[in-house]
Order: structure tokens, then C-alpha cells, then sequence
């Protein structure tokens, strides 16, 4: 998943040809062609294809899969101050490989698959910014859908 701060892009988690899978949080800076470092972790071991989520102050990390099994979680970690990620909340559905969006005030997760890659979600889920909370189902996309790109303010 990606999310950005104002000065920074953020990856976390995700999966390598060779069968590994990455519970890390690399940053990179904007100002400067630099290589990414190794800031933090994700609550589960090993995350991959999750949707990523900014705030002005954190990031989130949603959904994916961890092993065979697709997550629900929402976990958050600061802009501010390099570190782990916190499990804040879960979303309604089991997600992976649906889309991220931000607003000012709050993060979505829409589409995705779920407990499998052919059982497709057209969920829209919204959580706030502003206090740590679960996810709820606010809209559905046209359809089932999931390896979608995301979209930040």
C-alpha cells in the first residue's frame, strides 16, 4: 500500500517474486532522489496487497492478506515520528487487493477481493481521520471489483 505526507512517500508491506512477503513501512523523501528506509512495521507479520490511506499527520494501511488468510484491519502509523503501526480499527468486509482513497477528513476502502481471488466486494468503506475507529459500509461501487488503483485529496 502507499500513502504520502507532505514531504514523504510511504510503501507498506507487500510481496516479492521470490515468495516473500514484508510487513515493513519504507519512507522516501520528495526533496531529494534518496533510496526509501525502513521506518516501521505493520501489526501483521507479513501484509500484502492492502490499500493505503493519508491523513495530514498519518498513515493507514488496510485490508490485504497475511498467509492465505484476507485481513480486515486498519492499522495507522505517524508522519511525524518514524515507528510501528497501531491496529486502530477493522473494516466491515475482509479485503485485499481493493483501493485506497483519502479525503481531508477520512480514509476509504472500496472493493477488493474477499476470502479468495474470484469472491469480488463492491464495498465502499469510510473510517475518520480524526478518532480511531472501525469502518462503515457507506456505498457500493457498479460492481465486484479489485486490483484498482487509489486516489489521494
Amino acid at each position: 500500500s502507499g500513502q504520502s505526507s507532505s514531504d514523504s512517500g510511504y510503501t507498506a508491506g507487500g510481496a516479492a517474486p521470490n515468495g516473500n512477503y514484508y510487513d515493513r513501512i519504507d519512507k522516501f523523501p520528495f526533496a531529494s532522489d534518496s533510496d526509501a528506509t525502513d521506518v516501521g512495521d505493520l501489526t501483521a507479520q507479513t501484509t500484502q496487497m492492502g490499500s493505503g490511506q493519508s491523513s495530514t499527520t498519518h498513515g493507514y494501511a488496510t485490508g490485504g492478506v497475511v498467509g492465505p488468510f484476507h485481513q480486515s484491519k486498519i492499522d495507522k502509523f505517524s508522519f511525524t515520528s518514524d515507528g510501528n503501526a497501531s491496529n486502530i480499527g477493522n473494516l466491515t468486509v475482509t479485503q485485499a487487493a481493493g483501493s485506497g482513497q483519502s479525503s481531508t477528513d477520512s480514509g476509504y476502502a472500496s472493493g477488493g477481493n474477499i476470502n479468495d481471488r474470484y469472491t469480488l466486494t463492491n464495498t465502499i468503506e469510510k473510517f475518520p481521520f480524526a478518532s480511531d475507529a472501525d469502518g462503515t459500509d457507506v456505498a457500493d461501487l457498479f460492481s465486484g471489483i479489485w486490483d484498482t488503483s487509489g486516489q489521494q485529496y
